[in-house]
């Protein structure tokens, strides 16, 4: 059922949570997990600027393998020309280590680190922000809650009793005892004793339903 379906009786069980329990509530927004993935994001790319240094060394490693052949002649006025071919399987490899530094981008080092800190602790702030905008959020909902809860508990009072003076008027008229029109005038009563009630009834309904989905807490039954 809607929250259209809730009776009187039911606003007057009703009982909203402590504050404290809504503002913790709240933190389970979708705006505190971005802020918490945006942190670990800052976090991770902290982690990577702190390694930065490593970027200077580069590693070299070569290898080679196969078989090395020469192919030779000679002769002179004693020899007749003759070839000769030698050949030798071999290996070779190489390895190796190279330091670059660029000056500028090593002194600006703890620069970025610093601010990429700021980053993260700047993403905390905002996140703590948030938290206490919505502070607020809340107290002015639940503030506005608990007055409109207050003020429906008395015109349901007095729609109660708008509506049994109705419910005698019709006898008197039914005995003689009144007129139509005084009957009129008194319906008329009633209808703004309910008039009343209901333009109460939203307006705590609005606050309730706000307050919610702000704290991320169930509060109406329905």
């Amino acid at each position: 059922d809607g929250i259209e379906s809730l009776s009187p009786d039911d606003y007057l069980k009703l009982q909203l949570p402590p504050l404290e329990v809504l503002f913790e509530n709240a933190k389970n927004s979708a705006a505190v997990d971005y802020y918490h993935v945006k942190m670990e994001e800052e976090a991770s790319a902290l982690k990577t600027e702190k390694r930065s240094w490593l970027k200077y060394f580069r590693f070299i490693s070569t290898y080679q393998w196969g078989l090395m052949g020469v192919n030779s002649s000679f002769s002179d006025t004693d020899t007749p020309l003759f070839y000769q071919y030698s050949g030798a399987r071999q290996n070779w490899y190489n390895v190796g280590v190279t330091l670059s530094i660029p000056f500028d981008d090593f002194f600006d080092r703890g620069n970025r680190i610093t601010r990429q800190k700021l980053k993260t602790e700047a993403t905390r702030v905002e996140m703590e922000k948030w938290h206490d905008e919505q502070k607020l959020r809340i107290i002015e909902m639940y503030t506005k809650a608990v007055k409109e809860l207050s003020v429906l508990k008395l015109k349901a009072e007095s729609l109660s009793f708008a509506n049994t003076r109705f419910e005698l008027a019709q006898q008197d008229f039914m005995n003689g005892n009144i007129d139509a029109n005084e009957l009129s005038q008194i319906k008329s009563i009633e209808m703004n004793a309910l008039e009343s009630y209901e333009q109460t009834r939203a307006e705590l309904n609005m606050a309730l339903l706000q307050l919610e989905v702000l704290a991320k807490t169930k509060i109406l039954n329905r």
